[in-house]
């Protein structure tokens, strides 16, 4: 059991190592164009050939799709109603409670526990969160979204382009699939590379209400998870999927909305340096259930 666990979480925590061992020790990283590079061409690949690959299954696993949708609504509700009630200022918490971290370590987590199936689901979780992401999230931390702003995220158009094809019933061209797989295969190790580095760069504050609050944010997603799965009867791939994305830490892209729009950005990046830190202990956990 423990090779096998090892084996699924140390490439995951040891790609974001190397990546939070080459800042600190002085060297470059150029985080931020990776970063565009990884959300306006290897994501949209990456969530393209991801719901390729489930083909027809992305039709018979629609439950998947809602139970998905119904979770990060949940979270956000529950991030409200936490922030309300203990009069926390600022929406940069509501962002960071809600979010979860289902890109850069949650896929590969899936991939290695679970296979291409359940790649296959955890990206469509991911893409369900990107659409909270790039819409509600954004809304919070801007106090409003516009259609044109929405149109130039080009995730969502690789979002689009999947769904066209399959509900068509259309084979992409090998070109544009053989492309995308390639991209694909390139994000994932880049968005731990990034995470390791974005981790390192993070000014965090010695806070222990942010720790108590990290280590209620990921407890928050697994009993919802548990929740929603037991509502929706999961079992399996999609029971085990959906709870492990959901319990992942506070996303990356909720410091760069917290930054760009200074809502709270300095709490925020110590909750997801905090929520990251635990994840390392709440993830192993999980799987051992799961395994």
């Amino acid at each position: 059991m423990f090779s096998q666990l090892f084996a699924v979480t140390a490439p995951v925590f040891l790609i974001a190592l190397l990546g939070f061992a080459w800042v600190k020790r002085g060297q470059n990283y150029p985080s931020d164009f990776v970063t565009v590079m990884n959300m306006n061409i290897g994501a949209p690949a990456l969530v393209f050939n991801g719901l390729i690959g489930l083909g027809d299954n992305l039709l018979e696993s629609i439950d998947f799709v809602i139970a998905s949708f119904a979770v990060i609504v949940a979270l956000l509700v529950l991030s409200t109603l936490i922030s309300l009630a203990l009069r926390l200022p600022g929406r940069g918490y509501i962002i960071a409670l809600y979010s979860t971290n289902s890109g850069n370590m949650g896929l590969p987590l899936c991939l290695f526990a679970f296979g291409e199936a359940g790649l296959g689901l955890g990206v469509v979780f991911f893409a369900v969160s990107v659409v909270f992401q790039f819409t509600v999230a954004l809304a919070i931390s801007h106090g409003s979204i516009s259609p044109a702003a929405l149109a130039r995220v080009s995730l969502l158009w690789g979002i689009a382009f999947a769904l066209f094809f399959i509900f068509t019933g259309t084979t992409p061209p090998a070109w544009l699939t053989n492309t995308t797989e390639l991209l694909g295969g390139l994000t994932i190790p880049l968005m731990l590379l990034t995470l390791g580095a974005s981790l390192a760069r993070l000014k965090v504050e010695n806070s222990g209400q942010l720790m108590a609050l990290s280590a209620v944010k990921i407890a928050m997603g697994v009993g919802v998870a548990f929740l929603i799965t037991w509502l929706f009867g999961f079992s399996g791939v999609e029971r085990n999927v959906l709870i492990l994305q959901s319990s992942m830490p506070v996303a990356i892209f909720s410091y760069l909305l917290a930054s760009q729009y200074n809502r709270n950005p300095q709490e925020v990046a110590a909750m997801v340096f905090f929520s990251t830190l635990i994840s390392v202990l709440t993830v192993p956990l999980l799987l051992t259930w799961m395994l």
